[in-house]
C-alpha cells in the first residue's frame, strides 16, 4: 500500500466519522430539544396549578366589607380646671373654648 493509498484510505473513515458524529449530534439536539419542551409544560402546569391554588386558598376567606359608622358624642366637663384632649391634640375647656392644638 503507498502512501497516497493510506492517506486516502485515512480521509474516508476520518469522513465516515465525521458524519456519524454529526448524525448522532442531532439526535442529541432533538432529544434536548423535546426535553426542553416537556419541562416547558411541566413548568407551566406548575405555575397554573399554584395560581388556581392561591385564588382558591384566598377564596376561602370572608371578605364582607364592614359598612363605617360615626357616632357623635358629647363630653361635659365640670369642675375647676377640667379638660378634655381629643386625637389631634385639641383642647377644650369647661367654659366652651376651643383651644386649637399647634401642628408639629
Amino acid at each position: 500500500m503507498s502512501f497516497e493509498e493510506e492517506i486516502k484510505e485515512k480521509n474516508s473513515e476520518l469522513i465516515i466519522l465525521l458524519t456519524e458524529i454529526i448524525k448522532n449530534q442531532k439526535k442529541n439536539f432533538k432529544v434536548l430539544f423535546n426535553l426542553f419542551h416537556v419541562m416547558m409544560i411541566c413548568y407551566t402546569i406548575i405555575v397554573i396549578g399554584m395560581l388556581v391554588g392561591f385564588f382558591w386558598y384566598e377564596s376561602q376567606f370572608d371578605t364582607k366589607q364592614v359598612d363605617a359608622y360615626t357616632e357623635t358624642i358629647t363630653q361635659e366637663v365640670d369642675g375647676e380646671n377640667s379638660s378634655i384632649n381629643n386625637v389631634q391634640g385639641n383642647q377644650y375647656n369647661d367654659n366652651a373654648i376651643h383651644n386649637e392644638g399647634k401642628d408639629k
